[in-house]
């Protein structure tokens, strides 16, 4: 599934080719992509629209439309969703489930080959992603917050920084390799990492997708952004030595998700037991 950095790639693509541009039209090929209205309602309200600005929100893809009353348009990529411009002329693929007709020749396609991709038309953007957390890239998140985040929850770290009701944005992928990164077990207890690691995982959180945006990120699977040119460190590389001990890279299940890992940099550690302890029985 296309992540933060695949997804703000995919932002920059469409901000410089139609920023300014009206939408004439709309053609639906799978009903089921438009999640808030039938297709018949979609076209009446984004034909005729202009797309003042196309900006992210976690792994959301927004279009800020200007017509009759302020309407924004949210796209989740899913599993194999993809966003291009093309020429109106362009051959069409059986897989385009949206096309979105802009003035001037030129369109808006939402490919998507397992229809899980799906388009939300609102007037508050709050519908669709109210309830998102931090993003990750904002001065906002801090490593004092990053802190904040992990002493409320005794969960496993790596669900607590998938949950994108705490931090948007993060995925699979790179969540295994800022953990690789500050050298925290997956399943590390989130409120028992210690200050110093917390510090560690924040900076690699910062760096790692500031790197993979500007690759366009990873090529890995459906839907990533074409040409992608991240590569991952640890993500994919089971039975792989790792880069800073030469250990195998192990692969286990956490959270329902492949989780990827070197056994020797990132050891699991156990919380504390809170049991009290007795003195022996005085003789």
């Amino acid at each position: 599934m296309p992540e933060l950095p695949e997804v703000e790639s995919t932002v920059r693509h469409l901000r410089e080719r139609v920023e300014g541009l009206t939408i004439t039209g709309a053609t639906i090929g799978w009903a089921r992509t438009i999640h808030t209205h039938t297709p018949k309602k979609f076209v009446e309200l984004v034909e005729g629209a202009t797309i003042r600005e196309v900006f992210r929100r976690g792994k959301f893809v927004g279009l800020q439309l200007i017509s009759k009353s302020p309407l924004f348009l949210f796209i989740h990529l899913r599993m194999s969703g993809s966003l291009d411009v093309v020429s109106v002329e362009s051959e069409p693929s059986p897989h385009d489930r949206v096309v979105l007709l802009l003035k001037g020749g030129k369109s808006i396609r939402f490919n998507d080959t397992r229809k899980f991709g799906r388009m939300y038309l609102c007037e508050d953007p709050a519908e669709v992603v109210g309830t998102l957390g931090v993003e990750p890239l904002d001065e906002s998140f801090t490593q004092e917050i990053l802190r904040e985040i992990s002493r409320s929850r005794s969960g496993a770290i790596k669900p607590l920084l998938l949950n994108q009701n705490v931090i948007a944005g993060l995925g699979n992928i790179y969540v295994d390799e800022v953990l690789w990164k500050a050298s925290i077990h997956p399943l590390t207890p989130a409120d028992t990492v210690p200050p110093e690691k917390i510090a560690r995982l924040h900076q690699a959180i910062k760096e790692t997708l500031t790197e993979a945006i500007s690759l366009a990120g990873t090529d890995f699977g459906d839907g990533v952004v074409y040409g992608g040119m991240y590569r991952p460190l640890v993500y994919g590389r089971d039975g792989d030595p790792c880069d800073r001990c030469q250990s195998d890279i192990e692969k286990i299940v956490v959270a329902q998700r492949g989780t990827h890992f070197c056994p020797a940099c990132q050891k699991k550690t156990r919380r504390r037991s809170t049991s009290r302890a007795y003195p022996a029985k005085l003789r």
